[in-house]
C-alpha cells in the first residue's frame, strides 16, 4: 500500500511474505545477473515489437497491399526477424554479465557463448552452401542460449583461475597479452559443447535444440482435444514462456494438428448453419494464448505498469503498453524481466488457467458463444478479437471481462515488484 505522504507501508501479510521470496531471489547474485542481462536486450526487442505493430496493423487488405507492393512489408519482415533472433543476442548478453561475475573479461564471456551456442546449433546442407535455421537462434533456442552462458563462463572461469593459459612476457601490451592468455580456456571450454553436439547428433533427436523441444512436445501429443489436454498445452506454454522459451511456438507447433481438425469442422458448420461439433478447438485456445495481451492474458500487467509508483516500471509501462495491447510480449517478457521471475510466474501461469476453465464452464451451459472464425490477423486486441471470431457478443463481452478481471488478478504481484523497485530507487537516492 502506498500512504497520503508517498512512503510504502505493508498493507497485508501477502505482499509481506512475496516481498520476503522477491527479496531473496533479487539477492541471489545469479538470479540477478540473469535479470539485468535480459533487461539489457529491451532496445533490440522494442525495435522488433515496433516494427511488428506497424507490419500487423489491423487496418485491412488496402494497407497490406501497400506494403507489399512498395517493398515497405518485406523489408520490415526481414529486420523483425533480425530483432526476433533473441537466443543470440541472450548469447552475447548473458555471455558478458555472467563473465564480468567472475571477475573475467566480459567480452571474452560474450564471444565464448555465442561459439558454444553455435557449436549446439544445427547446420544444414543445403544446395548453394551449409546454412542454419533460424528458428533455433529465436526464442526456441533461448533455453540453450541460458545453458551455454551459465555452463560455458563457469568452465571458463575455473579454468583461467587455474593458470591454464598462454602467458605472454610482460613486455608484451596487455591488448595482445589478453587474447592469447584465453586460447587455451577457450578450447578446453568448448570440447564438451563439441562432446554435447556429437552425442545428441548421432541421437533420434539430431541436436541439443531439438530434444529440449521434444520433452515438451512427446507428452502433448498423446493429449488428445480434451479439456485437460487444452489446459496442458496451455501450461506448458506459459512455463516455457517463463523459462525464456517461446511457448506458443513449441507447444503449436505439436498441437496444431490436434487442434487444427476440429477448428475446420467447426468452421464448416458455422457457415452451413449448422450446429457445431466440437466445443475446443485452436479457436478456443487463442483465445487464452493469444487475445488477451498474448500468453499469461497480460492485458492485466500492461494496465498496471501504466500506474507503477517505480520509475523503473513506469517507463517500461509507456513503452511496453502499445505492443503490448496488440499481443506482442517479448518487451515486457524480457524487459520486466518476467522470465524466472517467482513473483510475476504466479498470475503469468494461473491467469490463463482461470480464464480458460471459466470460458469452459461458460460455453457449456450456453452463456458464452464457441469462436470458430481464424482471424488472419492476431495482434487485435482480446476486447475488439472476442467480436469478431465468431462466437457473438456473448463472447466479446466475455473478453472485456476477462481482461478486466485480468488487472485485479496481477495487482497484489505486481504491486510486490513495483514496492521493491521503488526502495532500491529511494535506497539509491539517499547514498
Amino acid at each position: 500500500m502506498y500512504s497520503n505522504n508517498g512512503e510504502v507501508t505493508l498493507g497485508s501479510s501477502f505482499v509481506e511474505k512475496a516481498q520476503q521470496i522477491a527479496g531473496k531471489v533479487q539477492g541471489n547474485r545469479w538470479l540477478g545477473v540473469l535479470s539485468r542481462n535480459m533487461a539489457a536486450m529491451i532496445g533490440v526487442l522494442l525495435t522488433g515489437a515496433i516494427l511488428s505493430l506497424i507490419n500487423g496493423l489491423p487496418f485491412g487488405a488496402g494497407y497490406t497491399g501497400f506494403l507489399q507492393t512498395t517493398g515497405i512489408g518485406p523489408l520490415l519482415t526481414a529486420i523483425i526477424n533480425v530483432c526476433n533472433m533473441v537466443a543470440v543476442f541472450m548469447c552475447l548478453s548473458l555471455g558478458y554479465g555472467f563473465a564480468k561475475e567472475h571477475g573475467d573479461n566480459p567480452f571474452q564471456g560474450a564471444m565464448l557463448t555465442i561459439m558454444l551456442f553455435l557449436i549446439l546449433t544445427p547446420l544444414q546442407a543445403m544446395e548453394g552452401g551449409i546454412f542454419i535455421n533460424t528458428s533455433w537462434l529465436g526464442a526456441q533456442g533461448v533455453f540453450s542460449a541460458m545453458f551455454c552462458a551459465i555452463i560455458g563462463t563457469l568452465l571458463f572461469s575455473k579454468i583461467l583461475k587455474r593458470g591454464i593459459k598462454i602467458k605472454m612476457p610482460e613486455m608484451v601490451p596487455e591488448f595482445v597479452s589478453k587474447p592469447f592468455e584465453a586460447v587455451v580456456p577457450v578450447f578446453l571450454t568448448a570440447i564438451p559443447f563439441i562432446v554435447l553436439r556429437a552425442v545428441f547428433e548421432n541421437s533420434t533427436f539430431g541436436s541439443f535444440h531439438q530434444f529440449i523441444y521434444s520433452m515438451v512436445a512427446l507428452p502433448l501429443l498423446g493429449l488428445g482435444n480434451s479439456f485437460p489436454a487444452h489446459l496442458a498445452a496451455l501450461l506448458v506454454a506459459c512455463v516455457l514462456w517463463w523459462m525464456g522459451v517461446h511457448g506458443t511456438l513449441v507447444v503449436f507447433s505439436v498441437m496444431a494438428p490436434i487442434l487444427g481438425v476440429p477448428a475446420a469442422a467447426n468452421f464448416e458448420a458455422y457457415t452451413a448453419g449448422q450446429p457445431l461439433p466440437f466445443m475446443l478447438s485452436m479457436m478456443t485456445f487463442f483465445v487464452a494464448i493469444q487475445f488477451m495481451g498474448g500468453p499469461g492474458c497480460m492485458f492485466g500487467l500492461y494496465i498496471n505498469m501504466l500506474f507503477a509508483k517505480s520509475a523503473r516500471y513506469k517507463a517500461l509501462g509507456k513503452v511496453a503498453f502499445a505492443p503490448g495491447m496488440f499481443n506482442i510480449i517479448e518487451p515486457v517478457i524480457y524487459g520486466f524481466p518476467m522470465v524466472l521471475n517467482p513473483v510475476m510466474g504466479i498470475p503469468f501461469i494461473a491467469t490463463p488457467l482461470i480464464v480458460y476453465t471459466i470460458m469452459f464452464i461458460l460455453m457449456n451451459i450456453g452463456l458464452v458463444g464457441i469462436p470458430v472464425i481464424r482471424l488472419t490477423v492476431m495482434t487485435l486486441p482480446g476486447p475488439v478479437a472476442g467480436f469478431l471470431l465468431g462466437g457473438g457478443i456473448s463472447l466479446g463481452i466475455f473478453l472485456i471481462i476477462a481482461c478486466a478481471a485480468s488487472i485485479i488478478i496481477y495487482f497484489p504481484f505486481f504491486k510486490v515488484c513495483d514496492l521493491n523497485a521503488l526502495k532500491e530507487e529511494r535506497a539509491a537516492v539517499s547514498k
